[in-house]
């Protein structure tokens, strides 16, 4: 993935027409003042800069936001948004308060199993298996001898108010522990926020103010069936970073008694009430196997007709639920299609915890490029996106997100609508969006330092031009009424955004564009990265040069133009620039010209078709450099790989293009891309098939089965089975195959495993890399559903 190997503006109101000349002089010098006053504030701001050339990458682009408040944003307010927690809820504020949940089971033997950040390797499983992104969402959570359910519900009536609920159930395991310690904690973000704390017996309540959300009451409780707590504590204190709250609770365990007079690991606190000013408070609950715990949190300035407790959060939960099960066949068919329940029920898990996932940031990325020195700090920002993975990559990837929101998009417009406006609000003066966006403390905790600072020279796949076509080729009259506004926002900055790829990452000859930010004087890698290009270590060519240029680079701007010059023609703007480029950079026969070989499509570059890795000693250091065996030319790079397909899999080619039908038949391959589990990365039988590309980079993307490409290919084939011409037939028999193919070992994998995987072996099918990662592995439910 790119770069991450292992590892609102100001509103413009508009004044209506003045009633006299008087008025009209009045208004015309106010807007001169304005402006003034503005541009003396960004001179003032900005002074010492060598020129305007150097703002610019740290400047947001200056027009109306794509995000308007709106009755969608207020129906999604408070959801699930912390995915880097096994389980945490927060409001779309910047800065406010969280809720979350940490735990510790109790075993004859203290073991130090504390569990809050979500980690790939601590659970069995951990996965939303039911979740609309809006209303509720359920999620089992299996442990060591035990599982916890956890789950909230909304309001149906106002969406302010919501409860949660965790089951602590035995797994009917010997390695069952006594009893669980359920911390329940409320951090405070903003220091004009207040809480003040009672408790009783069974429980505790808040009551806390923010400036956004008002006055609330919040009460953490047993429920009235639950056996006996058998230890209760509530700890406050003051100045707390809350990305630090889990080494915070662990240093301050200490022997408590329980009431049944065993000793064991807690929080000393006061037992019913904390001070005001506190800026964490941690209620913990110890209690048995089969006890439940519910949270209330009420917004104390609307009126409401109960309280979501007891039976009343069972038939809430049970209506969401039904709702949800009839959506999802609604939008996916699955049944329709032949599939049986336990499969449905992994596709539900699969969308479940993408859209489970999606995250509420606030904070500013640090940023570079070759018109500074040093790095600096990006304007502050709000983002509200999925992520790739609530346990490796709980934070927003540009180019995964245009996969997510295909997914997404399918099963509610709105949600992606906001998601898309969220990034594109994130652009700079020059039309440039970071590509990793890692804002805020909590995620900043959890990315290597050479991952963190974003290069404003740098690209990266602008894949969310696959969602807006996707909504634009489905939106009906009444639709494209409706989102008009928005559609036109969008558009405005979806042209900036073009116009920075089309004037920043042009290669050298004409039509053709080349990725930045490869290293041209290593010596260490086998062939040096693309972290830009999202595919990391796929080969190009040996020796990175000025002149080179790259395929997929090319047909990522078609698909861009495309887009846009739909778009254009939708919202009733000026679009011929778009769709005369579009045309240029999807004619098959300059495109064949640039990157054809004969047999399929590659990068052009200066290329070795000889380079290994020798060790290399410095006392006890043991590395490994390059070594060239022969020298390189100006040539095609001949690897077999992903790179090969993309003008076949973003639908470039011709339905009668003589490339396609080569491509085709070469598809089915089983010495080369082809395998029974999906399309492996790279060729088995090219030279770069799972080589490692330094002492310690293991193959990433040279080799195994990624899902992302596998979706595009299926989809492609899709498209030209439907197409009339020479290659129908065997585009439709490759498309039932490969579709089969991929869904049966994702699934089988799933079963084995619990979990969705980043990538698929070549060889075995066995799910390997980061997981559970439900980003663009969740694809697999619109290759079940046939929606592309």
């Amino acid at each position: 993935m790119g770069q991450r190997k292992k590892e609102k503006p100001m509103k413009r109101s508009m004044s209506k027409s003045t009633k006299s000349s008087k008025e009209s002089s009045i208004n015309k010098y106010a807007a001169g003042a304005v402006s003034i006053m503005i541009g003396l504030a960004a001179i003032y701001v900005y002074t010492g800069e060598r020129d305007n050339l150097v703002a610019r990458p740290y400047l947001p682009f200056v027009e109306p936001g794509c995000c308007t408040a709106n009755e969608d944003q207020l129906t999604r307010l408070w959801g699930s948004y912390r995915p880097q927690v096994y389980f945490g809820l927060r409001p779309r504020f910047p800065e406010s308060v969280l809720f979350g949940l940490m735990w510790m089971p109790l075993r004859q033997e203290f073991t130090g199993e504390f569990r809050h950040t979500a980690e790939q390797n601590e659970l069995k499983s951990f996965m939303w298996t039911k979740h609309d992104g809006t209303h509720f969402g359920l999620q089992e959570l299996k442990d060591n001898g035990y599982e916890l359910e956890t789950s909230f519900v909304k309001a149906h009536y106002a969406l302010q108010d919501w409860s949660a609920r965790i089951k602590v159930l035995p797994s009917g395991t010997r390695q069952t522990p006594t009893a669980v310690s359920l911390f329940w904690y409320l951090g405070v973000e903003h220091s004009q926020s207040k809480v003040l704390i009672s408790g009783t017996d069974s429980g505790y309540a808040i009551y806390g103010e923010t400036v956004e959300l008002g006055k609330f009451h919040m009460t953490v409780r047993t429920r009235h069936e639950t056996p006996d707590i058998l230890y209760s504590s509530l700890h406050c204190n003051t100045g707390v970073p809350l990305h630090l709250l889990s080494d915070y609770v662990k240093q301050n365990l200490k022997p408590v008694k329980t009431m049944v007079g065993q000793m064991i690991p807690g929080l000393e606190g006061e037992r019913y009430q904390c001070s005001e000013g506190s800026n964490i408070i941690i209620a913990q609950l110890t209690v048995p196997m089969n006890a439940v715990v519910e949270v209330v949190y009420e917004n104390m300035n609307i009126k409401r007709q109960f309280t979501i407790e007891g039976t009343k959060y069972d038939d809430l939960l049970e209506k969401y639920i039904k709702d949800f099960d009839t959506k999802f066949e609604d939008k996916f068919q699955l049944k329709k299609k032949g599939f049986n329940t336990n499969q449905i029920n992994f596709a539900k898990a699969a969308f479940s915890n993408l859209i489970g996932g999606i995250g509420f940031f606030h904070g500013k990325s640090v940023v570079t490029s070759s018109k500074r020195d040093k790095p600096v700090y990006y304007f502050p920002a709000s983002l509200y996106t999925a992520v790739p993975s609530r346990s490796f990559f709980p934070r927003g990837f540009l180019w995964d997100e245009g996969f997510h929101q295909l997914v997404i998009s399918k099963w509610d417009r709105s949600i992606s609508f906001e998601v898309i406006a969220h990034w594109l609000n994130l652009m700079n003066a020059d039309g440039w969006i970071p590509r990793e966006q890692i804002l805020g403390n909590e995620a900043l905790m959890r990315v290597p330092e050479e991952f963190v600072v974003q290069n404003a020279d740098y690209a990266n796949p602008p894949t969310m031009f696959l969602p807006i076509e996707n909504i634009l080729n489905s939106m009906e009259p009444d639709d494209i009424i409706e989102h008009h506004p928005t559609l036109k926002k969008m558009y405005h900055r979806l042209s900036l955004w073009f116009n920075w790829y089309n004037t920043t990452q042009v290669g050298e000859k004409p039509t053709t564009y080349r990725w930045r930010g490869r290293n041209d004087t290593t010596t260490r890698e086998l062939n040096p990265k693309t972290l830009t290009s999202g595919l990391d270590d796929y080969p190009r060519a040996t020796h990175p040069t000025p002149d080179e240029y790259h395929v997929d680079l090319r047909c990522w701007l078609a698909l861009a133009a495309r887009s846009l010059s739909t778009l254009g023609d939708v919202v009733g703007t000026q679009f011929d620039k778009f769709k005369e480029t579009a045309q240029l950079l999807s004619d098959n026969r300059l495109l064949s010209e640039l990157h054809w070989t004969g047999s399929y499509f590659a990068d052009y570059g200066l290329h070795s078709e000889n380079v290994g890795l020798r060790e290399i000693r410095f006392g006890d250091h043991v590395d490994k450099e390059r070594v060239v065996r022969k020298l390189p030319k100006r040539q095609f790079v001949p690897v077999q790989g992903y790179i090969n397909l993309f003008p076949f899999i973003l639908n470039i080619l011709e339905p009668d293009a003589p490339e396609l039908g080569v491509i085709l038949s070469s598809l089915r391959n089983t010495t080369n891309l082809w395998s029974k589990f999906g399309l492996c990365s790279v060729g088995k039988n090219d030279n770069y098939y799972l080589k490692y590309n330094t002492a310690h980079d293991a193959p990433y993307w040279r080799g195994p089965i990624w899902i992302n490409i596998n979706f595009l290919a299926i989809r492609a084939l899709h498209h030209y089975r439907r197409m009339p011409g020479p290659h129908q037939e065997l585009a439709g028999s490759l498309y039932t195959e490969l579709r089969g193919a991929v869904i049966q070992n994702v699934y089988r994998e799933y079963t084995r495993t619990g979990y969705i995987w980043e990538q698929y072996n070549c060889e075995t099918g066995r799910g390997q890399s980061v997981h559970p990662f439900t980003g663009w592995s969740s694809l697999v439910t619109l290759i079940m559903g046939e929606l592309y």
